[in-house]
């Protein structure tokens, strides 16, 4: 028997700040159960799990980096013993590293495909003996419209994001047997911890190149992959989905 909506898992990466945050809140809100990864922030993730129950939902916090070997799985076995297995992921732990290509170090590119394309990998690994006992799993990767179109100064960043691509469409078609569905969000730019050193003239400049005019929102991220975790979007499956405010329409 599949789960009710109220009493499935999810699993949120990243979830102490910004638009991990934000996808964590707005799962909890349509009646998901939380797992909250975080790597170091633990007041800030234990303050987030704190706001779900207080809102009359179920969160705990699970400390986990993912950037080291095996930390995927030993998440993911936590998350099931306390909370039951999860059968959505939510993947939107990442850091950029900011550097020309003829400067970054072979270490550097490494820890940017760690943390976001092959913890990817093993967490949806660690997630299938659960998704397959469901009716709905839901994967989705938190990209960057960096890896769609490139982003200088940034391309370790920009292509372990855009990896994430291709794991998408690989586990959409091996899991379509489940009725699972795989998907990456792609936001612009958003007002984040990560985007907060933009400088007004930085910030004005980019937003003139916005046809809404605006950074997104985290929540507004957070809206999106919940609808994608839902049954209401279980014809959607293999996608990248920009979430730029027009910007990549030129």
């Amino acid at each position: 028997m599949s789960q009710p909506e109220g009493t499935r898992v999810a699993l949120v990466t990243g979830a102490s700040r910004g638009i991990g945050r934000a996808c964590a809140e707005a799962l909890a809100s349509k009646g998901w159960a939380l797992a909250l990864q975080y790597r170091s922030n633990a007041d800030e993730a234990a303050a987030a799990a704190r706001a779900i129950q207080d809102a009359g939902g179920k969160a705990q916090a699970f400390a986990a980096d993912l950037s080291a070997p095996g930390e995927a799985a030993r998440l993911v076995d936590a998350a099931a013993q306390a909370l039951g297995g999860p059968v959505a992921l939510v993947h939107a732990a990442g850091a950029i590293s900011e550097k020309p290509m003829a400067f970054a170090k072979p270490a550097e590119w490494a820890a940017q495909l760690e943390l976001h394309a092959i913890s990817a990998h093993a967490l949806a690994q660690a997630l299938l003996p659960f998704v397959r006992k469901s009716d709905a799993g839901r994967f989705v990767f938190i990209g960057s419209m960096a890896g769609v179109v490139g982003l200088g100064n940034a391309a370790a960043y920009a292509a372990s994001k855009g990896a994430l691509a291709g794991l998408a469409k690989s586990l959409a078609l091996e899991c379509a047997r489940w009725k699972a569905t795989a998907n990456v969000i792609a936001p612009g730019y958003v007002e984040t911890a990560m985007t907060a050193h933009h400088d007004e003239a930085r910030k004005a400049a980019a937003s003139a190149a916005i046809p809404l005019g605006r950074y997104g929102t985290a929540a507004e991220v957070g809206a999106l992959a919940a609808f994608l975790c839902s049954r209401e979007a279980g014809y959607v499956t293999g996608q990248t989905i920009a979430i730029d405010g027009g910007m990549s329409l030129g």
